[in-house]
């Protein structure tokens, strides 16, 4: 049996390379993430057409009129989610589960991140549409944070809801459930 340490230790070179290596990938493939861009934009853009709000699109770049003029939005790759999910892919991998379990963990977290990261899209931009004095706080603070912490539960969850201990020898006991 190993120890926890050990353990612990194997998870984290495992995410790391994982991690890594999906990062070099996306970073040697920038035809990707331009495609995730668009994607992206105009998913965003059809949700704020849904609003009715007035702006133009092209490629990933939004320009939105406002009462208080002309502001521009551009959806670069760090907007897309494709990173964050890279983070949440390395550490469902990395994870000692069974594939069946890895692969519901895939199933429930990459499309709720995705969702997640379109209500910030347009959350955000509604922001810079009514209150430009507002974006960056909601951009780079309030959102990263509530991603961190929405990423966090999502694992947590699928750790104790979604994975099973392992049986036989060593396997540890759930209290209540023996």
């Amino acid at each position: 049996m190993r120890s926890f340490r050990s353990e612990f230790v194997i998870f984290l070179v495992l995410f790391f390379v994982i991690w890594l290596l999906s990062y070099i990938l996306t970073k040697s493939s920038p035809g990707f993430l331009v495609l995730a861009q668009n994607f992206v934009a105009k998913e965003v853009a059809w949700c704020l057409s849904l609003l009715r709000y007035k702006f133009t699109l092209d490629g990933s770049t939004f320009t939105f009129y406002t009462a208080h003029g002309g502001e521009r939005l551009l959806v670069i790759a760090e907007c897309t989610g494709v990173y964050t999910t890279i983070i949440y892919i390395s550490l469902i991998a990395a994870y000692p589960a069974r594939i069946r379990e890895k692969l519901a963990g895939l199933l429930l977290g990459v499309p709720a991140i995705h969702l997640l990261n379109l209500a910030r899209m347009v959350f955000i931009s509604i922001v810079l549409y009514h209150r430009r004095d507002l974006f960056d706080f909601f951009h780079g603070y309030l959102w990263q944070v509530g991603f961190v912490i929405f990423m966090l539960l999502l694992v947590i969850f699928w750790m104790t809801r979604m994975v099973k201990p392992r049986g036989g020898k060593g396997a540890r006991e759930i209290p209540g459930k023996g």
